[in-house]
C-alpha cells in the first residue's frame, strides 16, 4: 500500500512539473524590450515637461528683470544705457539700494542680455535669453517682447 501511495505521489508530481513550463529566452527578450520601450517614452515626456518648465521660469525672471529695469526707470528719471545694462541696477546712482542681488541668469545658467534700443519691439529696452541652446540670434531666444510675463 505504501508503494501505491509512492507512485500516485510521483505521478501527481510528475504531472505537476509538467505542467509548469518555464519562460523561454525568446519570450524574456520580447519582454525586456517591451519595457525598454516604454522606459523611452517615459523619459522623453519626463525631458519636455522639464525643458517646458525651464522656459516658463525664464519667462517669469524676465517679467522679474522687466520690473527691476521699471524701478530704476521710476527711480532714476531714465532706462540704464546699453552699456550700463544690469550693472546699473546692481550699483545704482546716489548711493540707492541695489535692485537686483547679483548677475541675473536664465535657467540654463547664461546672464541675461539687456538692449536699450530693444533688437525689436517698441519697448524702451529689452531683456533676452539665449534659450536652451545658449546661442544668441537663434529661434529659441526668449525676450521681453515676446514674453507673456
Amino acid at each position: 500500500m505504501r508503494s501505491h501511495i509512492r507512485r500516485v505521489r510521483r505521478r501527481a508530481a510528475a504531472a505537476a512539473r509538467q505542467g509548469e513550463r518555464g519562460m523561454t529566452l525568446l519570450e524574456i527578450m520580447i519582454v525586456i524590450a517591451i519595457l525598454g520601450m516604454l522606459a523611452g517614452v517615459i523619459v522623453v515626456a519626463v525631458m519636455n515637461q522639464f525643458e517646458n518648465a525651464k522656459i516658463k521660469a525664464t519667462q517669469l525672471k524676465i517679467g522679474n528683470l522687466k520690473s527691476a529695469v521699471q524701478t530704476y526707470y521710476t527711480t532714476v528719471g531714465q532706462y540704464p544705457t546699453q552699456s550700463e545694462g544690469f550693472r546699473a541696477l546692481l550699483n545704482p546712482p546716489d548711493g540707492l539700494k541695489p535692485m537686483l542681488e547679483g548677475e541675473p541668469k536664465d535657467e540654463w545658467g547664461n546672464v541675461f542680455m539687456y538692449f536699450n534700443p530693444p533688437k525689436q519691439g517698441r519697448a524702451p529696452f529689452e531683456i533676452r535669453s539665449k534659450g536652451p541652446d545658449g546661442q544668441e540670434g537663434t529661434d529659441d531666444d526668449i525676450s521681453s517682447q515676446k514674453s507673456s510675463s
